[in-house]
C-alpha cells in the first residue's frame, strides 16, 4: 500500500467527523472514512486519498461483544495506572465495519481508514493505538478541540504525519 501524499476531506466531511466525535464525548468516538485512493480533484497525478463519506460507528470497548479486552491490554493499562474505559479506548463494532464495507463496495468506493477521537488527549497515536493498529495503514485522530491529524502507521514503532487538506466542490 502506497503512502498518500495528503488526504482531502470533501464536502464538509471534516465537519461531519468533528460533530460525530463531539457527540460521543466524553467517550472516544470512532468512524470509518470512505472514499477513493490515488486520485485528487486538484492534481490527478498525485497519490491523494479523497474522503467523501463518513460512516459513524459504535464504540463497543468493554461491552459484551468486545474482542479486545485481553490480558495483554489489561497489563498495559495496569502498568500505566490507567482505568480501562470508553473515555480512553475504542473498538469499532464489527457490524458497523461490515455495513460500511458493503455500502462502500456498492457505491464503487473503498474504506480508507478508521478515525477516532482523543477527547481529553492529543491527536497523536497512543501506545495502545499503535499496538492494535493493522500496519501499514492510515489513522486519523481528533483531539478535544476537533483538530484532525492523519498518521501513516508503518509499524508499531514507526509512524509519521500525513497532511490534510479541506476541499469543497461548492
Amino acid at each position: 500500500m502506497k503512502i498518500p501524499e495528503y488526504i482531502e476531506f470533501h464536502n464538509e466531511t471534516n465537519c461531519i467527523l468533528s460533530r460525530f466525535f463531539k457527540a460521543a464525548e466524553p467517550e472516544e468516538g470512532c468512524c470509518m472514512l470512505i472514499g477513493k485512493t490515488n486520485s485528487s480533484a486538484k492534481d490527478q497525478k498525485r497519490n491523494v486519498w479523497e474522503v467523501t463519506h463518513i460512516w459513524n460507528c459504535r464504540n463497543i470497548w468493554g461491552e459484551q461483544e468486545s474482542k479486545l479486552i485481553d490480558h495483554k491490554i489489561r497489563a498495559f493499562y495496569n502498568r500505566k495506572n490507567m482505568k480501562l474505559s470508553k473515555n480512553n479506548r475504542f473498538e469499532i463494532d464489527a457490524k458497523d465495519q461490515i455495513a460500511s464495507q458493503k455500502w462502500a463496495r456498492e457505491n464503487d468506493l473503498e474504506i480508507l481508514c478508521s478515525a477516532h477521537s482523543h477527547p481529553s488527549g492529543e491527536n497523536k497515536p497512543s501506545e495502545i493505538d499503535l499496538c492494535l493498529h493493522q500496519s501499514p495503514g492510515l489513522m486519523v485522530i481528533s483531539n478535544g478541540n476537533g483538530d484532525l491529524k492523519a498518521w501513516w502507521i508503518k509499524n508499531k514503532l514507526n509512524f509519521h504525519s500525513v497532511n490534510i487538506e479541506i476541499f469543497s466542490l461548492t
